[in-house]
């Protein structure tokens, strides 16, 4: 979806960074990628949950969810407002981490997991129960996913950042095979993330830094400094990314 126009006709715009903060239950969204221009806030979810935004409904519009471990399933809504969940979809088992994604470039944000003690990937081309329909195996113990159209071709890929030795591994296609990216970036501690935050429509690397509260973004998928650096949150937050609609 990120090489096309959205399904509204508009243009694609630059990701927006945002927080997710478990002791109020709420999510802050920035209008702009920048420390300013006013923002949303969203009563949300349960301390525990892990914060998601995509397009669910294929509309254009971005929008959030939350993966809840208790019980492996994702609540997602349709619109960035208070409110119960749209889509409730179960998937997973105790440890997976949850990971989003248009796997098969029809427009559409769609769940998967990744389960850890078997650095192996699960991928749904639908927001509803069932199967897999694609099982990946890729990274090594101790990563942690990481999502993105790492070439722009409007397909979402896999990838994993290796936090012993900071370092990307990103895969431009859904299948097993090696990584076509290799990137060292980043510091102890450190939380990947992913995002087109110039809007040229691929995804670049980035890194949340909870020590600071600050998010430290590239705009290539290349060894180097940041190219921007932006103080976004407090203490215990989780770091999200989006194209949601300012509002």
């Amino acid at each position: 979806m990120k090489s096309r126009d959205r399904a509204d006709g508009k243009k694609i715009q630059p990701s927006k960074l945002g927080v997710f903060r478990p002791k109020e239950n709420k999510f802050y969204l920035h209008d702009a990628l920048g420390q300013g221009g006013g923002g949303q806030e969203i009563v949300y979810g349960e301390p525990q949950d892990i914060p998601l935004t995509g397009d669910w409904d294929g509309d254009g519009s971005v929008t959030i969810g939350v993966y809840r471990p208790a019980n492996n399933t994702f609540y997602l809504r349709n619109s960035n407002m208070d409110g119960d969940p749209d889509i409730v979809v179960p998937l997973g088992l105790p440890g997976d981490l949850p990971i989003v994604g248009d796997w098969d470039g029809n427009g559409s944000t769609t769940v998967g997991v990744y389960r850890p003690k078997d650095v192996t990937f699960f991928l749904r081309n639908a927001n509803s129960n069932g199967d897999p329909n694609a099982v990946i195996a890729f990274g090594a113990a101790g990563d942690l996913p990481v999502i993105g159209d790492w070439d722009g071709n409007g397909t979402d890929t896999i990838g994993a950042y290796r936090p012993a030795i900071a370092t990307f591994v990103l895969r431009n296609s859904n299948r097993v095979g090696d990584p076509e990216l290799i990137i060292t970036y980043g510091g102890p501690g450190d939380v990947p993330l992913s995002g087109d935050w110039d809007g040229d429509g691929v995804d670049t690397i980035g890194l949340y830094r909870p020590s600071e509260t600050l998010f430290i973004l590239r705009n290539t998928n290349s060894v180097g400094n940041p190219d921007l650096i932006i103080p976004f949150g407090i203490a215990g937050d989780r770091p999200l990314t989006g194209e949601w609609e300012a509002r």
